[in-house]
């Protein structure tokens, strides 16, 4: 046997015992000179048996086994998961067999062939047969996934446990947090959960199940989440006050969990909600009519979401003609309207009840009198004045009276119609009357026509009768009611039919001196038409819901103004 002179304990015989070897480090192994392929050494630096093979010396080893992995607490086995976002270092023990107790290590091999892209921060090894190893969680990447455990003895030999390692990623919510994932209301149910509420519901990478619970906060009262993260159930309860509901959700699989919080608003209604009157429904709308007095009550209030105003249409009475040689007509009942406006944009209402006030038409005079005003409607802070009574030949006064519409003027001229908009409002509620323009002159006479909601009444005049083609004395015409307002089944007020193209507010007409049909006719819109000569037909009375004023007479007992009405329109839905 060989002796390395200076190099170690020499090789020797030991009898029954075998053959020793020269002993010596790694550093004295590097000195020697000499060497001949096929020779051994034990080298103390190692612990392991060493052979020259011609231009390198070779470790005498046994292979470690890989049997096992124990990630972060959980049971061993030849495969496990780890959570790639869990925000910090992983603890991994590895089991098996022969592993080297000073100098093996743990590296991590991916799918795609990489190898040495997760770090491993520290090593512990336990003894042969266990080593404990952390790692930054987050190097772990699921593009590779799964990656297989690979342990090397300081000798280079090596084994692996194949595809030891699933990444896992956490359920992902695709909603921002503290996201308001909508409106509910009492009444809504999955149906409306579903059409309007932003998703709760997370995904996982690996297509794990997931099961999605409510982990802290509450819902509002009557619904709950289901596994899918959809909601069930029926809203009830809720306040009149728009509430926020915070609450988080847990989305579970077997591998891990994730958490994210969410708002909900929850409220009564998101529209207004009321009572009263005749209710008329045309497509997201509700009109409630009111033709008498009586109480609009609201049960709630509406939100910015969905509605929480409304608009309105407030007309008065109408004022009646004047009684008189020849009398002035009524003028029409102020209209005070907020149409269109949007359904957050019109007049604000809170919960509670507001009465309605309708304005009747006012009283036919006889005898030689001005016309009486008509009264006033009213809603809220809304009020239409009533109409302006017709003038007439006496002095003084035989002017028209003011009043939502002016009446018109009596014959004796000059005189003027009453002014209309008194009390002035914006935009205006109405039109003057007539005026009876100086230069008149006998026998016969039109005194001035009544005010409309929309057109002035027209002036008097000379006449040998009323002559249509000039319109002395016609009463003003009022407004056209908006079809949308009502809706296809509103009904008729008065003289009007059908919803498109009906008027409210007309002027009533002024009469005529001569014997005959008729005097001058009313405004569109409920307005009379004036009597004609003291034996001829008699005058009108303004028609009833439509705050139209009565036609003046000649020396004839004049009508009734026209009622008015009140009609207010929302969105319900």
């Amino acid at each position: 046997m060989p002796i390395f002179v200076g190099a170690g304990t020499s090789s020797f015989m030991k009898g029954g015992d075998g053959v020793g070897v020269t002993t010596m480090t790694t550093t004295q192994r590097n000195a020697l000179s000499g060497v001949k392929k096929g020779q051994f050494i034990y080298n103390e630096t190692l612990n392991l048996a060493q052979y020259y093979d011609g231009s390198a010396w070779k470790s005498i080893d046994s292979p470690p086994i890989v049997t096992g992995v124990a990630i972060d607490g959980r049971a061993s086995g030849t495969t496990g998961y780890l959570n790639r976002n869990s925000g910090g270092t992983s603890t991994l023990i590895i089991t098996g067999s022969s592993f080297d107790t000073t100098a093996s290590v743990v590296t991590f091999v991916g799918t795609a062939g990489g190898e040495g892209t997760v770090n491993t921060q520290s090593i512990n090894r336990n003894n042969s047969s266990q080593l404990t190893v952390t790692v930054t969680s987050s190097d772990f990447l699921e593009a590779d996934d799964p990656y297989t455990v690979k342990v090397t003895n300081g000798s280079g030999l090596s084994a692996t446990l194949p595809d030891a390692i699933d990444v896992n990623v956490p359920p992902a919510f695709a909603t921002s947090a503290n996201t308001n994932i909508g409106n509910v209301k009492n009444g809504d149910t999955s149906t409306q959960f579903d059409a309007n509420l932003t998703t709760v519901a997370a995904t996982d990478a690996d297509s794990d199940s997931i099961t999605h619970t409510i982990s802290a906060g509450s819902l509002p009262n009557g619904m709950s989440i289901q596994a899918d993260g959809t909601f069930t159930g029926t809203c009830s309860g809720l306040p009149s006050s728009a509430t926020a509901y915070t609450f988080t959700v847990q989305a579970a699989t077997a591998k891990g969990n994730s958490t994210r919080q969410f708002v909900m608003t929850g409220k009564d209604s998101y529209h207004v909600a009321a009572t009263g009157g005749t209710v008329l429904t045309s497509g997201n709308y509700k009109t409630h009519v009111f033709t008498s007095n009586g109480n609009f009550v609201v049960s709630s209030a509406g939100h910015t979401s969905g509605s929480n105003s409304v608009e309105y249409l407030v007309v008065a009475g109408g004022g009646s003609g004047a009684s008189g040689d020849v009398g002035g007509g009524g003028g029409a009942g102020g209209v005070r309207e907020n149409y269109p406006a949007p359904a957050t944009g019109g007049l604000a209402v809170n919960a509670g009840t507001y009465p309605i006030s309708i304005g009747g038409g006012a009283s036919g005079v006889a005898n030689n009198n001005r016309g009486n005003n008509g009264s006033n409607s009213v809603f809220a802070t809304i009020t239409s004045a009533g109409g302006g009574g017709g003038g007439v030949n006496q002095a003084p006064p035989q002017n028209g009276k003011p009043g939502g519409c002016g009446g018109g003027a009596g014959w004796n001229p000059p005189s003027s119609g009453g002014t209309g908009n008194q009390p002035p409002v914006s935009p205006p509620q109405g039109q003057p009357g007539g005026n009876n323009p100086p230069g008149t002159t006998v026998p016969a006479y039109i005194p001035g026509g009544g005010g409309g909601a929309a057109q002035a009444g027209r002036p008097g005049g000379y006449s040998g009768g009323y002559n249509g083609g000039d319109e002395r004395g016609k009463g003003g015409n009022g407004k056209q009611m908006e079809p949308a307002f009502f809706g296809p089944t509103a009904p008729s007020y008065g003289n009007n039919s059908g919803p498109v193209g009906r008027y409210f507010g007309g002027g009533g007409g002024a009469s005529s001196d001569n014997d005959g049909d008729a005097g001058a006719p009313g405004g569109s819109g409920g307005g009379g038409y004036g009597g004609r000569g003291p034996s001829g037909l008699a005058p009108s009375a303004g028609s009833a819901n439509t705050g139209g004023g009565s036609g003046g007479g000649a020396a004839q007992t004049t009508g009734n103004g026209g009622s008015g009405f009140v009609a207010i329109r929302y969105k319900y839905q």
